[in-house]
């Protein structure tokens, strides 16, 4: 019998697999349902590779790489608000963005568990066991590295294929990043980011930002917040996973992007790939730097970067960008870990930081 304690994404791949590849496996979930870390939000699907066709990099193509086929939510986003201290711009983005719900009905979550219990998996909610060792552990973040605050607002107005994202150090200190997203016919989000060390604040920027930048005053249009969501998360860079015999997968293992929060991929792969080790005898942490470590050395890098530089990284990123402009998504956001002196540089000193002083 296979055990997975944590129901999240990480966890409910591994669940999965198992059980397609004919063993028994039981999921333990602490809380009632899975899908219920998260209220309804959006969140991008990144590429494995950059140079992956679009074809392969949907959002169920993805997943089916994955050994994945559920039902759930998702569209695409196509069009880009890019906004700087200076400038704001709109764009196009030749290669359409997934973007999957997270959180309750008709969630990723919500359909994976319904695949595990298609496939024979035992699920046991309000049930946190002790991990032993062959266990799964996908828990989710046990520390705060990132912190961030949200506020949903009546708008049907807002294109439901654009997303606008905002680098202003006066609302998002350290190279962070404040973001609105559609969540459905009558609802927008606007989210801000942060680091750790400025958690008390993020909730009182969101406001002054609302207040204060003439893009978000006019989306919003004098409309007060319907409700808000909080949320935090953890990366790390272990030198292993496995701990005592037990595997750990998604935040749980710190496999989190330290530069901007975008977990989905390393919690899907990480999952799936602890489940492959076990199932066929294999290195869970070879397996793990072989996918993605590259990956996660350019997002510390990327980190390093934004916190040293702000406003002025974003900003020279976008310099040869125009208003109406069509952009390559991956050329402005190379995933691949690019092996140059100032990356190297960047990486090694985020590192150190964090080894000092246990932050991003």
């Amino acid at each position: 019998m296979r055990r997975i304690i944590g129901g999240g994404l990480s966890g409910l791949a591994a669940a999965v697999n198992f059980a397609k590849a004919g063993e028994k496996v039981e999921l333990h979930e602490a809380r009632k349902a899975v899908g219920e870390q998260f209220h309804a939000n959006y969140q991008v699907l990144l590429k494995e590779r950059p140079d992956m066709p679009w074809a392969d990099s949907t959002a169920p193509a993805y997943l089916k790489r994955w050994g994945l086929e559920p039902e759930f939510t998702w569209r695409n986003a196509q069009k880009f608000v890019c906004c700087t201290p200076t400038r704001e711009l709109t764009i196009t983005m030749k290669q359409p963005l997934p973007l999957i719900l997270r959180g309750g009905e008709g969630s990723l979550e919500r359909g994976l568990a319904a695949e595990a219990e298609r496939e024979g998996a035992k699920f046991h909610y309000k049930s946190r066991p002790k991990p032993q060792p062959g266990d799964v552990v996908a828990t989710g973040s046990y520390r705060t590295d990132m912190a961030a605050f949200g506020a949903y607002y009546e708008n049907s107005d807002f294109p439901r294929d654009q997303f606008l994202y905002m680098h202003d150090e006066k609302y998002s200190p350290r190279g962070w990043y404040l973001y609105i997203i559609p969540m459905d016919d009558d609802t927008i989000k606007v989210m801000n980011c942060c680091s750790r060390s400025h958690t008390k604040h993020v909730r009182r920027l969101l406001y002054k930002a609302v207040e204060e930048r003439k893009v978000l005053r006019d989306i919003i249009d004098g409309a007060k917040p319907t409700g808000t969501v909080g949320g935090q998360g953890g990366a790390e860079f272990p030198r292993s996973a496995v701990r005592d015999g037990v595997y750990y997968t998604g935040e749980a293992a710190g496999f989190q992007d330290p530069w901007r929060g975008f977990g989905m991929n390393y919690a899907i792969e990480s999952g799936v790939l602890a489940q492959r080790a076990l199932s066929n005898g294999g290195n869970y942490d070879q397996m793990w730097k072989a996918q993605f470590r590259n990956r996660k050395k350019a997002d510390i890098a990327r980190r390093g970067i934004f916190a040293l530089l702000g406003n002025r990284a974003f900003e020279m990123a976008m310099r040869k960008v125009k208003d109406g402009d069509t952009v390559d998504w991956e050329k402005m956001n190379l995933q691949g870990w690019r092996k140059s002196l100032v990356y190297n540089s960047f990486y090694a000193m985020e590192m150190v930081k964090k080894g000092i002083w246990d932050r991003w």
